[in-house]
């Protein structure tokens, strides 16, 4: 039987300076995961965790995170997610703005189409 390979991975790219000293400690303990490569199953797994009530309780315009999810298989294709509330801002061809679990699936299912080709 074959084991399951995970499709994408994720991880900060960069945070804010300022506001970093001031976090709460739940906060603080996810931040410091998040700071290590994550990877994800599917890209509902991935949605899934995004749209977390833990996730979503981070003050995310005081501590200014930018993801990098890239490709499992090939690190080097990645695409940047910039987290403020509700709103996730995807990096791609069209600067994408999304606002709920769903939407933020079919975009990064429609990406992961393009650059797997």
């Amino acid at each position: 039987m074959k084991e399951a390979i995970p499709q994408l991975t994720l991880v900060i790219k960069s945070k804010a300076k300022d506001g970093i000293e001031t976090m709460v400690e739940e906060d603080n303990n996810l931040i410091q995961t998040l700071s290590m490569l994550c990877s994800f199953y599917t890209v509902d797994d991935l949605c899934s965790f995004l749209y977390s009530d833990k996730f979503q309780s981070m003050d995310h315009k005081l501590y200014e995170l930018v993801f990098e999810m890239g490709l499992y298989s090939d690190h080097q294709i990645t695409l940047d997610i910039i987290p403020r509330g509700s709103k996730m801002s995807v990096c791609d061809s069209k600067n994408t703005v999304c606002d709920s679990h769903q939407s933020l699936k079919v975009v990064i299912s429609d990406w992961l189409v393009e650059v797997t080709g």
